[in-house]
This record gives structure tokens, C-alpha cells and sequence, in this order.
């Protein structure tokens, strides 16, 4: 009887002991004891990447293009951001000797983060609207004669990504997105993808 009152007496402690320490290992990780804020800060992105035609207009008439600009937000608190992303996207015509072309975004929305508490790094989705603003320079073709022009148009988005941080103020982001630009006869669409480093303020 003796005998199993000790057992029960060494398994009761080894299991506090063991909880102990996972609560240890829990409370050291959490980046809130590391110096890691989760809310109520700016953060900058400087970021570069691609657009992809995907809307019946856009494939027939251009082909994959660069896109570069910076994305500020603010966060609220650990799940939820405001943004506002500011984006060139350089579209390349199909036709060689065509005019340069580019989509300037300037969009505000908001993001969701999803994090473990115990670790830094998360995923979030964001969307987004606000205007898509075309401009086309002017050039004559064999076949085409391109009038300059600038188009203002309203558009949305939505996506996901993720920040993988490296230090406290430091983060790599990426993410990717579905943009939609409205005209009177319908829409057009986009698929953009982008990285860059983002800075902690």
C-alpha cells in the first residue's frame, strides 16, 4: 500500500514538474515577453513583383508585366490591420512596338492576421478597394495607331499572404492577390504577387 502511495506521490509531482516547464517554454516564446509588439504601431513595406492577365481583355492584349510600390499599415490589435497600398503595375503589350502602359493602384482596406501565440511570424488575408487609375502613352504601329490617354477607374481586391519575421522590426512579407477593375461594360481582372521587407515603426 505503501508502495503505490509513493508512485501516485511521484507521479503527481513529476507531472506538475513537466507542466512547469512546458508552461516555461510557452511563456518565453511568447513574443509579447520579447520585446515583439502586437498592436498599436505603423509598419512600411517596400515591395516588388508581378502582375498576370487573367480577365478576357487583358490576356488578349498584354502580357505578364513587373509592379513595385509600398503598402503602410496600422495595426489595431494582434488580429486585425488598416492598410493602405500604393502599387505600379508595369503592363507589357502584346504588340512590341506599342506605347508604355501602366496601372496605378492606390487602394485601403483591411487585413487578419492569423498567429499561435507562442510564435511571431503569421498569415493574414486582406482585401481592399479604391482606384485603378490607367495611363498608355501614344505610338503608331503598322498596324495600330495608340492614342494617348488616362483612364480613372474604381477597383477591389483581396489576397493572401504572410510575414516572416526576422527581427522585432524586421519582417520579409509576402502575399498575393485577385484584383478586379469595374468599367460600365463589365470587369476586368488581374492576379498580382509581391515581396518585399517590411519595417516595423
Amino acid at each position: 500500500m505503501k508502495k503505490i502511495i509513493i508512485i501516485f506521490l511521484l507521479m503527481l509531482f513529476a507531472g506538475d514538474f513537466v507542466y512547469s516547464q512546458n508552461k516555461t517554454v510557452l511563456t518565453t516564446g511568447n513574443p509579447e515577453l520579447k520585446g515583439y509588439k502586437t498592436r498599436n504601431f505603423l509598419q512600411i513595406t517596400l515591395q516588388g513583383g508581378f502582375m498576370v492577365p487573367a480577365g478576357n481583355y487583358f490576356q488578349d492584349n498584354y502580357n505578364t508585366g513587373a509592379a513595385f510600390g509600398f503598402d503602410l499599415a496600422y495595426r489595431v490589435n494582434t488580429e486585425v490591420a488598416l492598410y493602405t497600398e500604393i502599387k505600379c503595375n508595369l503592363m507589357s503589350l502584346k504588340d512590341s512596338l506599342g506605347p508604355s502602359t501602366e496601372y496605378f493602384e492606390g487602394t485601403a482596406g483591411v487585413r487578419f492576421y492569423f498567429r499561435p501565440k507562442c510564435y511571431r511570424s503569421s498569415f493574414f488575408i486582406e482585401a481592399g478597394v479604391g482606384p485603378y487609375i490607367f495611363s498608355q502613352g501614344s505610338a503608331t504601329t503598322p498596324t495600330t495607331n495608340y492614342a494617348s490617354k488616362t483612364e480613372f477607374r474604381m477597383g477591389a481586391n483581396t489576397g493572401i499572404g504572410g510575414e516572416l519575421v526576422l527581427t522585432n522590426s524586421l519582417f520579409i512579407t509576402l502575399k498575393s492577390k485577385l484584383n478586379t477593375i469595374f468599367y460600365p461594360f463589365g470587369s476586368t481582372t488581374y492576379v498580382s504577387g509581391a515581396g518585399g521587407f517590411t519595417i516595423r515603426l
